[in-house]
C-alpha cells in the first residue's frame, strides 16, 4: 500500500499531517472525555459508579469492537479514507448524542456510536498514515492517539472545575471529532482483506498467550486507569478537579512521547527482556505510589512513572507481535489490540464499583500487580513464527 519501502517513505505534508493527528486525536478523545464528568452523571441522572463504568467502558468498547470488525470490510468495499470520513462523523455524533442525553438509553447510544468512531479510526488510520507519510505518517498517529485521550481528560476537567455545564464537554468533544473531515483528501491505497489464518493457528500457542498479557497490560491498564483517575484523585483523594485532569493528560502525553524513546532503545540494540520484561515495572511502581498518597507531589512523578511503563514496551512488542506471523504480520497486532481493547468492558465497571464500595486502593493495586506480571511474562519475547505463519520459501 502507498510507496514501497524500497523507493523510501513518501514525504508527509502538512495537510496529511494534520489530518492524521485530527482523526487519531477526534476519535480518541472520546475514551477519556467520561471520566471528569462522573459526579455530574451520578447527581444528574442518579447513577452509581458501576453504572458510570457501564457506561464510560463496557459499552463504549463494545462500540470500539464494532468498529474494529467494519473497518477492513468498509475500507475493501469503499476506500480506506472513506472509512477515516465515517469514523469523524460517529466520533462527532456520538459526543452529540451523549451531550443531549436525558436518559441512560441516550447517553449509551452516544457512547456506541462514539466508540464505532474510535474502532474505525484506530483500524483505518495507521494505514493511510503508512501510506502518505510511511513510518512518520504512522508515528503521527500513534502520538495522537495518546494525545487524544489526554485531551478528553484535562478538557473535561477543566471546563467543569470552571464551573460550566457539563455537556459543553461533549460539545467540544464531537467538534474534535469532526474535526478532521477539513483536511481528508482522497488518497488511492490498495487494502485487501487478510486470511484470517493467524486465529487458527494462534489457538494452541504458548507465545501468543504469553505476548497478549503484555498487550492487555499496555492498552487494557492506562485505559482503565484514565477512566477512573481523574475520580479516584479527586472524589477518593481531595485533588482540585483541574489539577487531577491535568495529571491524566500528563500521563497520556507523555506516554506518547516515551513509545518514542522505547522505538529508540530498541534501535539502539537495548536488551528486549529489560524493555518489555523490565520498563512494565515503571508503570507497577507509579499505580501502587498513589495507593499510598494521592497528593499532587507524589501523583505527578507517578504518572510520569506508569507512563513509562506503559510505553516503552510498546516498539518491541509490536516487532514481536509481527513475527509470530510474517505472512501477514498486521493479523497478530490487530487481534492482540483488540483483547487489549476488549478487556476494560468488563475491568472498568468492576473498578467502579470497587471504587464505591471503598475498595479502590486494593482494585488500583490489582492492577500493578497484573502490570508486573505481564512484564514478568514476556522477559523472553517470542522470536520465532508459531507453526503455519512461516513465509513460504521463493523456489
Amino acid at each position: 500500500m502507498g510507496a514501497s519501502e524500497a523507493e523510501g517513505d513518501p514525504r508527509l505534508g502538512w495537510r496529511d499531517t494534520t489530518a492524521i493527528a485530527l482523526l487519531s486525536m477526534g476519535t480518541s478523545w472520546g475514551a477519556g472525555n467520561v471520566g471528569p464528568v462522573v459526579p455530574d452523571l451520578e447527581s444528574d441522572f442518579d447513577l452509581s459508579l458501576g453504572s458510570i463504568g457501564v457506561l464510560s467502558g463496557t459499552i463504549f468498547y463494545i462500540g470500539v469492537l464494532i468498529g474494529l470488525a467494519m473497518a477492513p470490510k468498509l475500507a475493501e468495499r469503499a476506500t480506506v479514507v472513506a472509512g477515516m470520513r465515517a469514523a469523524c462523523l460517529f466520533a462527532g455524533t456520538g459526543s452529540l448524542l451523549f451531550a443531549i442525553g436525558s436518559g441512560y438509553a441516550l447517553l449509551s447510544a452516544g457512547r456506541v456510536v462514539a466508540g464505532i468512531g474510535l474502532g474505525l479510526g484506530a483500524a483505518l488510520g495507521p494505514v493511510f498514515g503508512r501510506a502518505v507519510g510511511g513510518v512518520k505518517g504512522v508515528g503521527v498517529f500513534g502520538a495522537a492517539f495518546q494525545f487524544g485521550i489526554g485531551g478528553g481528560l484535562a478538557t473535561g476537567s477543566i471546563v467543569n472545575d470552571a464551573g460550566v455545564d457539563w455537556r459543553i464537554t461533549f460539545v467540544v468533544s464531537a467538534a474534535v471529532g469532526f474535526s478532521a473531515l477539513l483536511f481528508l483528501r482522497s488518497v488511492d491505497i490498495d487494502f485487501e482483506l487478510s486470511g484470517g489464518g493467524f486465529f487458527k493457528a494462534a489457538r494452541r500457542s504458548p507465545s501468543v498467550y504469553r505476548l497478549s498479557l503484555l498487550f492487555i497490560a499496555m492498552f487494557g491498564a492506562p485505559l482503565t486507569l484514565g477512566a477512573w483517575l481523574v475520580h479516584y484523585l479527586t472524589v477518593q483523594g481531595d485533588m482540585a478537579l483541574a489539577a487531577a485532569g491535568a495529571l491524566s493528560f500528563v500521563l497520556f502525553g507523555a506516554s506518547a512521547l516515551l513509545r518514542l524513546t522505547g522505538a529508540s532503545l530498541a534501535s539502539r540494540g537495548f536488551p528486549a527482556w529489560i524493555l518489555a520484561g523490565l520498563a512494565p515495572l515503571l508503570g507497577t511502581a507509579g499505580i501502587l505510589a498513589i495507593c499510598f498518597d494521592r497528593s499532587f507531589d507524589v501523583a505527578l512523578p507517578a504518572v510520569i512513572l506508569m507512563a513509562a511503563g506503559f510505553a516503552i514496551p510498546y516498539a518491541v512488542m509490536i516487532v514481536a507481535a509481527q513475527r509470530l506471523y510474517p505472512k501477514e504480520p498486521a493479523d497478530p497486532v490487530a487481534l492482540m489490540t483488540a483483547a487489549g481493547s476488549a478487556i476494560p468492558i468488563a475491568i472498568i465497571p468492576l473498578v467502579g464499583v470497587a471504587l464505591a464500595g471503598g475498595w479502590g486502593e486494593e482494585a488500583v493495586a490489582g492492577i500493578a500487580v497484573f502490570v508486573a506480571f505481564a512484564g514478568f511474562m514476556n522477559a523472553k519475547l517470542p522470536t520465532q513464527a508459531i507453526p503455519g505463519g512461516e513465509v513460504a520459501e521463493v523456489p
